[in-house]
């Protein structure tokens, strides 16, 4: 089974990885072919050979993530006083950013102890640091890149995530026949290359982004890295094909997962946690003069880790979901910067109800980027309405505990852009029935954030 693999491969690969990093430790210098990207906007008082020299940098950027940062254009500082520019000469890229959120519920339902996320007020934060380096300078093939990432994050409410220090990456992405084929390996959050969790892939509008709790209660990472590979296929008329493999995150939940990987999140075995597949096919293009964007995609997920049986106690033997999301750009706004526009958001997501407690979903999302005559600002307006599970709704009842059937939200977003490289997020939501169980009152809350790349 793939967990035993992992077991036998694991000194191998961390072999390899460390001869990498010490081969980059190395003087290694090879011409850079800069690119462009026209749709990435600078403050007016960056000239245009400023803007060159930042557009360069970006081909450096993490491959692979359906969620990318930022251009380097976009950040605070995109030339560092000139050491940006050393560090491309050299292969390298290094980024960062982080945030600082707040969320309360304005209904004022303050509870000790706190049952989710803003019925007490809420505080969170996340800095982090980006770096990726051209292998092809050491021998490895062209298009081959080192992606390592490291952040810090911290909840006052530990309900919605363990406080810690971990990577979040730590893999190789290699490109073959002209880029058709993408294959990576390593350490990585498998939520990063599948579903799309950011509207339309906008990185700016990644703080009012899409959610949906199943991808991560049927197992997929989402708070620290995981051993994974997954191949990436392009198929004609710009359809792709993905397959990828991961350690599940353990089936006990997110605390208990954070407390096993205690090393980083660089653990390669858990106990408990076993395989986890998923499968993607999808169609995408991108926004271009004359060209809406389009971004369709269905997948399945299996996890081998046995889940608790709500209907007939004990364990199932395995853990699964499907899912259906898609972008569309329903009108360009304006035909200079093709990216701007009204788009839609609509997706449906099911795992089966007789071990989770989020059965199905679905929810419709229609958001602008480029609101109001501002290019880098985004505005959103969403529904989500989630049907929990009849087997866990009746093994509450049967403890004297009340639980719902359902749960469903309205939320209104916009993403301001106060200048380069630092954006302020507000939010309002309405939530019928916030938490599964026990039954409580709506909330109506407001979370702001204050998000900066550098």
């Amino acid at each position: 089974m793939f967990p035993h693999a992992l077991r036998y491969a694991a000194p191998v690969l961390s072999g390899c990885l460390l001869v990498v990093l010490l081969a980059m430790c190395g003087d290694a210098r090879a011409d850079y072919e800069p690119t462009t990207d026209a749709d990435t906007q600078s403050d007016a008082t960056t000239d245009n050979s400023d803007i060159a020299r930042c557009h360069r940098y970006d081909s450096l950027q993490p491959r692979g993530t359906t969620s990318p940062l930022v251009s380097t254009c976009e950040t605070v500082s995109p030339e560092w006083g000139g050491l940006r520019e050393d560090l491309a000469d050299s292969g390298w890229l290094i980024e960062g950013g982080g945030s600082v959120g707040f969320s309360y519920d304005l209904f004022q339902h303050d509870e000790h102890p706190q049952r989710y996320i803003g019925q007490d007020p809420s505080y969170r934060t996340n800095p982090f640091v980006a770096i990726t380096y051209d292998l092809s300078r050491i021998g490895f093939p062209d298009a081959t890149q080192l992606v390592f990432n490291v952040d810090f994050q911290a909840f006052s409410y530990a309900g919605e995530n363990p406080t810690g220090l971990s990577f979040n990456s730590f893999y190789i992405n290699q490109h073959f026949n002209d880029g058709r084929v993408q294959l990576q390996y390593g350490y990585d959050e498998l939520s990063n290359q599948f579903y799309g969790f950011s509207l339309g892939t906008s990185a700016t509008a990644s703080t009012a982004g899409i959610s949906s709790s199943i991808p991560f209660e049927v197992g997929l990472i989402n708070n620290k890295t995981a051993p994974e590979a997954n191949l990436r296929l392009a198929l004609p008329d710009h359809f792709y094909e993905r397959f990828g493999v991961t350690r599940s995150v353990d089936p006990e939940g997110v605390q208990a997962d954070w407390d096993s990987n205690n090393f980083l999140g660089l653990k390669w075995h858990i106990p408990g946690a076993k395989a986890l597949y998923i499968n993607e096919l999808g169609y995408q293009t991108d926004a271009a003069p004359g060209q809406r964007m389009a971004w369709l995609r269905q997948g399945v997920i299996y996890n081998e880790s046995h889940y608790p049986d709500f209907q007939n106690g004990g364990y199932a033997g395995s853990n699964y979901a499907y899912y259906l999301v898609g972008d569309y750009q329903l009108i360009q706004t304006d035909p200079t910067r093709s990216f701007r526009g009204l788009y839609i958001n609509a997706k449906a997501d099911y795992s089966p109800p007789d071990r989770n407690v989020y059965a199905s979903d679905i929810g419709i999302t229609p958001y602008v980027l480029g609101p109001f005559g501002r290019p880098d600002d985004v505005l959103s307006l969403s529904y989500t309405f989630n049907r929990l599970s009849k087997s866990f709704q009746c093994m509450e009842q049967a403890r004297g505990i009340s639980a719902v059937d359902y749960s469903s939200t309205y939320a209104l977003a916009y993403v301001y852009r106060w200048r380069r490289g630092i954006y302020l997020t507000q939010q309002l939501s309405y939530t019928v029935n916030p938490i599964p169980a026990p039954k409580r009152s709506p909330a109506l809350t407001w979370m702001s954030s204050l998000s900066v790349y550098y």
